[in-house]
């Protein structure tokens, strides 16, 4: 008995438990509100880049939120929406104001660490929403990768009728989320200006050719088959015959489908077919600035070449920017942002490649039958992930 009681106690080693340090993040208004003052009881997310971990804190009356974390990079996530008293058009009126902001890669080590946040805002988007976002692709029977299936479905969030003529969907360079991008300022901020690849695609029209009522949607697909039921197509696809558009490029990787419209397509860098990564893609959906195309297209000013390489990408300013997800390809390097806080504060993963899954916005109420989807300008709260593709489906 000595003896056993000797071997389980020699055995055992002593586990040292990680040290964990004091984050304090300072949370504070915009100046035009408040007077820039303290922001109280806002929820703070502290992400572990390396590990994932989540960390939660709650910002008390000085607007100081206090988290014990391991020493490591983090990126730190407010957002929060508000009903106040705002001036449009000269006019007071009373709107849901949405507050965010975001600080990436922030460093804590054994002194601990004390970051400082200063909101941005936006009005609650009232036009345009991505609905939902399919580019993962499925396998086919034999277990082949398919990828002729992916769509985009943009919803119109308002009671009134909107038109989609002019309207453009771009993908944003690059996919490595798990790398800090190159298109920041030298301070490490993001550029005022998002760098987009592939192609822009834009809805034609003279501006009221494509009107979309209330609480209806369109989709644009890669391609518009039924891939499901077409013996040029897979039995495990969906059915995308019913797109409003296709992104078709001429000469391109899938064949034209007489029976859906060519949505417009502006060639940024080189390819066949608009490029959305199988493990994410970050897209946006944005309005050109009035003028000619021919002449936006071919403006060496909107163009910029990417810092340390060789991509030349076109540039699309946060302004011309209506709706974004932040769909980050899934790695356990973790994710890097490409998007301000103004358009995504936060990001949204699927599985992966193959996987037949979709992000999709959440419903957030419904009036009179109409569904209205949440919009808070953070993916990670507004979408849902790992959802089966429903192209069409208000749900």
């Amino acid at each position: 008995m000595v003896m056993l009681s000797l071997f389980l106690w020699s055995g055992c080693t002593e586990y040292e438990v990680p040290s964990t340090y004091e984050l304090v993040v300072v949370v504070a208004y915009p100046e035009v509100f408040d007077e820039g003052g303290p922001v109280k009881g806002a929820e703070v997310k502290v992400t572990n880049i390396q590990t994932g971990r989540v960390h939660t804190g709650v910002t008390g009356q000085d607007g100081r939120a206090f988290l014990e974390v391991r020493g490591g990079n983090y990126n730190i996530v407010v957002s929060l929406t508000e009903e106040r008293e705002v001036e449009v058009e000269g006019y007071p009126v009373v709107k849901n104001v949405l507050f965010s902001g975001a600080l990436n890669g922030q460093l804590v080590t054994g002194g601990g660490s004390e970051s400082y946040l200063r909101l941005g805002y936006t009005l609650e988007n009232e036009g345009f929403v991505i609905k939902e976002l399919y580019t993962s692709g499925c396998k086919t029977p034999e277990g082949k990768s398919y990828g002729a299936d992916k769509f985009i479905e943009i919803y119109n969030n308002t009671g009134e009728v909107l038109f989609s003529d002019g309207l453009c969907i771009g993908v944003v360079h690059s996919t490595t989320t798990y790398q800090p991008t190159p298109w920041v300022n030298p301070d490490g901020s993001l550029m005022d200006r998002i760098p987009l690849w592939s192609f822009v695609a834009i809805v034609p029209g003279s501006g009221q050719d494509h009107p979309i009522g209330p609480g209806e949607s369109f989709v644009v697909a890669l391609s518009g088959l039924n891939h499901r039921d077409d013996p040029n197509g897979n039995p495990n696809s969906i059915d995308l015959s019913h797109s409003a558009w296709e992104f078709y490029v001429e000469d391109g990787m899938y064949v034209d489908v007489p029976s859906v419209p060519n949505i417009l397509m502006q060639r940024i860098t080189a390819g066949t077919a608009m490029i959305f990564d199988v493990r994410g893609q970050v897209t946006i959906l944005f309005r050109l600035p009035e003028g000619d195309l021919q002449e936006i297209f071919t403006d060496p000013d909107h163009y910029m070449v990417q810092p340390g390489g060789t991509f030349r990408c076109f540039m699309v300013p946060w302004g011309w920017v209506i709706d974004g997800v932040e769909n980050a390809r899934l790695d356990d390097r973790g994710v890097y942002k490409r998007l301000p806080g103004m358009i995504d504060v936060g990001y949204i993963q699927h599985r992966g490649s193959s996987e037949k899954v979709s992000v999709r916005r959440k419903i957030l109420r419904e009036v009179d039958g109409r569904v209205v989807y949440q919009d808070t300008n953070n993916s990670t709260e507004d979408f849902l992930t790992n959802q089966d593709p429903s192209p069409g489906v208000i749900k």
